[in-house]
């Protein structure tokens, strides 16, 4: 899951990876980088389900020429704009408009349709446009969708357009000072319907597509990633038997809370540090317990420590535990934590000047990217303070406690704090916290080391899915977005590579013999990273 960070560290690292942190799925360098109730929609799918006006032959979705990336360049691609209902208990009631991209590889035999769910909640399809062009230089047979889910992008967007203008006070980016405006425009412009911008309809939103783009002889994947998985999830309860196989990449099970996820990324980020410290390299220089390092540093720096890396805007222990918390999501930045501990405990000169670059790039604005512009702030929060928190909330000074004890944090939690009581929260439908029953075929990609989806609370899932040709499959030193971070020594995705072998053939074990040659975490770092982040080629010394 990601969720808002006030951290300039998301736009440091979309400049020197291509990835967004705000996003749960992210472009990839890697030459593939590919009993319920009573559902809300008919389960019966191949008799049809539609919004249209006939039920039993759904119109076939009617495409426009557009190109694959939303900045108006890449490979052709199709666009289509297609009118849902708002509330799927009442099919014949007002509509929204829904938005899906279709990218068809050029000289591919669209042999199966892939449909990409993306996470936050709050992301559009965005971020799926590089990583299917990826996708597709190694496996051109598929057709990529990419629906923006309803609330984000070009999928009637909810926004405040006041607070998210770029003359605004922090441009498109909504201030803790802003949202009280921006929540008494919401509730005026959409109070009626706000409810309705929730899991299940979006589910509902994607099995209405899905039938309309369905091709004879041409298999139905859905993929998910973060959010994406509950999404997928939540289809799979309304949708049990429509597609061929379900894919999903670092977890979110029913009943996840968000308010635990500045507490999941320091209990990952303890993970991490443990393999740190028995990397030989990594071991010499944190010593035999690195976590132990790591933690008396954020003490030290509480108290003043290396004070000639300070910046005025926010204290140094706070601008590093955020930095960490990002980086953790990200496979070659992570790598990055222990050297940086390393040089801020030692605050030697060179340290300082290194130190100094790295945390000018975490402290300066950049205009906001497309991902940024498409993504839903009031969609992401309606969604999360509604069925994805506890009940009873924990107190705005439960989660302060929690993130200042935390080493590594995100502090996703600060963004959704201020809005504890009165967020104007939907009711909890019949299908939340509850688990889909069917016999579809899924394969779950789960990364050991996931700040955002951790591994022992996705494994829950391997008591609901035991049917056969359901899979689960621990890649153990991938991060958030297993088929973007489990690179193999042939500089190539092993999770891509294993969710291909199930696209292939979903009623038998895929292929996991790419586990083996999965490359674990390099300390010792990049030389053209460590040159951007500290202005040094070697990013420890």
């Amino acid at each position: 899951m990601a969720m808002k960070s006030s951290l300039a560290a998301a736009v440091l690292l979309s400049t020197l990876t291509g990835v967004s942190l705000l996003a749960t799925a992210c472009s990839s360098s890697n030459d593939d980088a590919p009993v319920a109730p009573s559902p809300v929609a008919p389960q019966d799918v191949e008799a049809g389900v539609d919004a249209g006006p006939d039920a039993a032959s759904p119109a076939p979705l009617s495409w426009t020429a557009c190109p694959l990336h939303s900045e108006g360049d890449g490979p052709a691609a199709e666009c289509a704009t297609v009118k849902t209902p708002l509330d799927a208990k009442k099919p014949d009631g007002p509509t929204i408009d829904v938005f899906v991209k279709r990218f068809k590889p050029a000289g591919g035999k669209s042999l199966r349709q892939m449909w990409m769910l993306q996470g936050g909640p709050g992301a559009s399809g965005y971020v799926f446009e590089t990583m299917a062009e990826q996708i597709a230089t190694k496996f051109p047979d598929i057709d990529f969708y990419m629906p923006d889910h309803r609330g984000t992008g070009r999928s009637t967007r909810l926004g405040c357009p006041a607070q998210e203008a770029a003359s605004s006070e922090q441009g498109i980016d909504i201030s803790d000072a802003e949202w009280p405006a921006c929540l008494a425009d919401v509730k005026a412009k959409d109070g009626d319907r706000l409810a309705a911008f929730n899991t299940t309809n979006a589910a509902n939103d994607l099995g209405l597509l899905i039938e309309r783009a369905k091709q004879p002889n041409q298999p139905v994947f859905v993929y998910g990633v973060s959010y994406g998985t509950y999404l997928a999830h939540r289809y799979l309860q309304l949708f049990p038997k429509q597609a061929s196989g379900v894919v999903f990449d670092s977890f979110v099970p029913p009943g996840t809370s968000l308010a635990r996820q500045d507490q999941d990324a320091n209990e990952a980020a303890q993970d991490f540090f443990a393999v740190c410290g028995k990397d030989a390299f990594c071991m010499g220089k944190l010593g035999a317990d690195p976590w132990a390092k790591a933690e008396a540093l954020l003490a030290k720096l509480k108290t003043g420590h290396c004070p000639d890396i300070a910046v005025p805007e926010i204290p140094t222990h706070v601008l590093l535990r955020r930095a960490f918390g990002q980086f953790l999501m990200d496979h070659a930045l992570r790598v990055y934590i222990p050297a940086v501990v390393y040089r801020a405990d030692r605050c030697a000169p060179q340290d300082v000047t290194a130190l100094k670059v790295l945390v000018g790039k975490l402290s300066e604005r950049q205009p906001p990217g497309e991902f940024a512009k498409q993504w839903g702030w009031v969609l992401s929060n309606n969604i999360a303070l509604s069925e994805l928190w506890e009940d009873p909330s924990p107190t705005p000074a439960d989660l302060a406690a929690i993130r200042e004890a935390s080493v590594v944090s995100r502090d996703v939690t600060i963004g959704l704090e201020i809005q504890i009581g009165k967020w104007p929260t939907y009711p909890k439908d019949e299908y939340t916290g509850l688990w889909a029953t069917s016999d579809t075929p899924v394969l779950f990609l789960q990364g050991g080391l996931d700040p955002a989806t951790l591994l022992r609370k996705a494994q829950v899932a391997k008591d609901h899915f035991n049917k056969p040709h359901q899979t689960f499959v621990e890649i153990p030193t991938a991060s958030h977005t297993v088929i973007v971070s489990s690179t193999t020594t042939e500089n190539r995705s092993c999770g891509t590579k294993i969710m291909m072998s199930f696209f292939d053939n979903p009623v038998t074990t895929p292929d996991t013999s790419c586990l083996a040659a999965v490359v674990p975490p390099d300390f010792k770092g990049q030389t053209a990273i460590s040159q951007a982040l500290l202005g040094t080629s070697d990013a420890w010394e």
